[in-house]
């Protein structure tokens, strides 16, 4: 007969913390990948885009999500602290970019870009 091991009310509590800090951190770590909708009205209305533009905008949102398989090849040669560091201004030149333009600090870049 085999051995039934039954966790503890501890272990389950660790389990559910574990899996409460790994869902915070998929959603840290996705960015504004889920949040298109909440700011693509401003980017519609600055750059004065009709809606299939828009969609095309959104495409290449996601086809540039898809370089992230990139980092992922990186990975088997540069130094965790190089994908990072990569990764960080990447982010903050997109993110920074798109910032300045929808609060109106700068003018609207070409569609293109």
């Amino acid at each position: 007969m085999g051995v039934v091991l039954r966790p503890s009310s501890a272990t389950l509590s660790a389990w559910k913390w574990l899996g409460l800090v790994t869902a915070v951190w998929v959603q840290a770590v996705s960015g504004n990948n889920y949040t298109f909708s909440n700011y693509s009205g401003a980017i519609k209305s600055l750059l004065n885009l009709n809606q299939v533009e828009l969609n095309n905008l959104s495409v290449a949102k996601d086809i540039g999500k898809a370089f992230g398989l990139l980092a992922g090849f990186a990975s088997d040669y540069l130094p965790t602290w190089a994908i990072l560091l990569i990764g960080s201004l990447e982010g903050f030149a997109g993110y920074g970019a798109q910032w300045l333009v929808v609060s109106r600090r700068i003018s609207p870049l070409p569609y293109w870009q």
